[in-house]
């Protein structure tokens, strides 16, 4: 099934994906939906990308779609949040703009990446500028937000252990996320991003300018170490560590599909 509903991902799973330590040809998409003033999720799961036909992106909208066609309600308004393990492509930030665009209810969007997928491809960073100019919330993830996705989707009993590089990944990604978005001021036109679900699936890319970046941010590497990922947001500290209340297994179930 191309879409796992009300199923965990394995720690693994999560470390594989999320962590600079490796970057697999592939997206993993961790989604929650629920309604404004509710706490629980009325849908929660993940996708991967379907290879050589669907994003992961792409899965997620339409079961989303195909649940709002059957459960809206005409008072509520809806949270979407999205972790991804890298940023939308051109092609996908087309389809979820029209997703709102045709949506019949409110919804407020909330988008958060682990890694940049291709900033160095001048459509990308375009794509991302248009959902947020259409209200969508997006953000590179910092440390407290891969413990809050560990949290919701792997275990919320299991003490998050952040990678050793955590911090220096979360600030270059940011820095290089600022210098791509920034070089695109002009007017974007909606119809830059073709609808074309055969573009090769999200994997890293390097360019000279994050080259130079992650090396300028962040300490010489071992031999043996994959390289650092790009990431985002408006104050390039390095973040702070958000408190969860503790957590047992006894209410870890119902605190699962709980969004902070």
């Amino acid at each position: 099934m191309p879409v796992s509903l009300r199923k965990e991902i394995s720690e693994e799973e999560f470390h594989t994906h999320f962590s600079s330590i490796k970057a697999p040809h592939q997206t993993l998409l961790c989604f929650g939906l629920k309604e404004e003033d509710k706490t629980l999720w009325k849908l929660w799961g993940h996708a991967y990308n379907n290879p050589g036909q669907c994003h992961a992106e792409t899965l997620v909208l339409r079961e989303i779609e195909n649940y709002l066609k059957t459960n809206i309600s005409n008072s509520a308004k809806y949270n979407i949040t999205w972790f991804l393990s890298y940023s939308p492509c051109h092609s996908c930030c087309d389809k979820i703009i029209n997703f709102l665009m045709n949506s019949q209810t409110k919804i407020e969007f909330n988008i958060k990446a682990a890694k940049p997928y291709q900033f160095n491809n001048d459509q990308n960073p375009k794509g991302i500028k248009m959902l947020k100019r259409v209200g969508i919330l997006f953000k590179m993830m910092e440390c407290n937000d891969f413990e809050e996705c560990f949290y919701l989707f792997v275990d919320p009993c299991t003490k998050f252990s952040a990678w050793p590089d955590l911090e220096a990944q979360s600030l270059a990604n940011v820095t290089l996320f600022h210098h791509y978005l920034g070089q695109e001021e002009n007017i974007l036109d909606i119809h830059l991003f073709p609808n074309d679900d055969s573009s090769s699936v999200h994997a890293r890319s390097a360019s000279h300018f994050e080259d130079h970046v992650l090396a300028d941010k962040i300490p010489p590497e071992g031999p043996n170490k994959t390289p650092y990922k790009k990431d985002e947001l408006l104050d390039i500290r390095a973040p702070q560590k958000m408190c969860f209340p503790p957590r047992t297994r006894e209410h870890g179930k119902d605190v699962k599909r709980k969004l902070f």
